[in-house]
């Protein structure tokens, strides 16, 4: 299957333009000029008065009528309700993203049927039975059989990706030892599995913790994956700190960003949340 976007439809013609303004705005001739101020000033006024909320709009796509059944015999279903999404995820996931200033609301909570084409029983086997290779990266070649799965009338077009408009796919089961995926190379449809074994190191599925304590990171959460994920689609990549990170630490995972995680991820936003 090939991948239906090419990677090169994020908004980098934002950050340009809001580079080229920040450059602009420090060429003023009078050094009283109030447009002459230090970046690093204005960062750190922001954080003490708190950032600027930006709103962005999330497309929620329960996926229904899908039974996958694992090759320990565990049989997987949809279970994630839409009130579990309004009620429990959606107040997590702001509780995370509110130390940087971003502010998600539900767009549409979808309950999708799956899409059951001629390879449907081929994608689920190959689905459940994916694994991490010796390097511990997760198997790219299931994600072209998640994206077959979706509804493409409920999908972004390509010329809608660059709107105010995210997508978050629950499916039952999305590869052993995997949570989440930010789905880049297809248009950002992230998906993230309701069952997961990355916490018995690809034994039995359990269903996945709607929610734990931020205070104490264990096993993690479906509303931690999802929150994990948007990242990638505000342009954040792992391991760019240390301790307790929401984006995986170099030490250790929790919900934290880092002063540069916010700033990347809140100059991607506000491209985004004009549309």
């Amino acid at each position: 299957m090939k991948f239906p976007y090419s990677l090169g439809w994020q908004s980098k013609r934002f950050l340009k333009l809001v580079l080229i303004l920040v450059f602009l705005s420090g060429c003023s001739e009078s050094p009283n000029d109030p447009t002459n101020i230090d970046p690093e000033v204005i960062i750190e006024e922001e954080e003490e008065e708190g950032y600027s909320t930006i709103e962005l709009n999330l497309r929620v796509h329960l996926m229904q009528d899908i039974t996958m059944v694992h090759p320990t015999g565990w049989i997987m279903e949809s279970w994630v309700t839409p009130e579990d999404v309004t009620k429990t995820i959606m107040p997590e996931l702001n509780s995370i993203w509110e130390k940087a200033g971003v502010h998600w609301n539900v767009e549409s909570i979808i309950e999708e049927n799956v899409v059951k084409g001629e390879t449907y029983q081929e994608s689920l086997v190959f689905i459940v039975n994916a694994v991490r290779n010796s390097n511990g990266n997760s198997d790219p070649e299931r994600l072209p059989h998640l994206y077959s799965l979706m509804q493409p009338e409920h999908r972004s077009t390509e010329e809608q990706l660059e709107k105010n408009l995210f997508h978050i796919y629950l499916f039952p089961f999305i590869g052993n030892t995997s949570q989440g995926n930010a789905m880049s190379g297809f248009g950002y449809h992230s998906v993230v599995g309701t069952y997961t074994n990355k916490h018995n190191g690809g034994g039995v599925p359990e269903k996945t913790l709607l929610t734990e304590s931020q205070s104490y990171f264990n096993r993690g959460s479906l509303s931690r994956t999802i929150a994990h994920e948007i990242g990638h689609v505000l342009n954040l990549n792992h391991n760019e700190c240390n301790d307790r990170c929401l984006m995986g630490g170099i030490n250790s995972d929790g919900y934290l960003l880092t002063e540069g995680q916010i700033i990347t991820s809140r100059i991607e936003a506000v491209g985004r949340s004009f549309d």
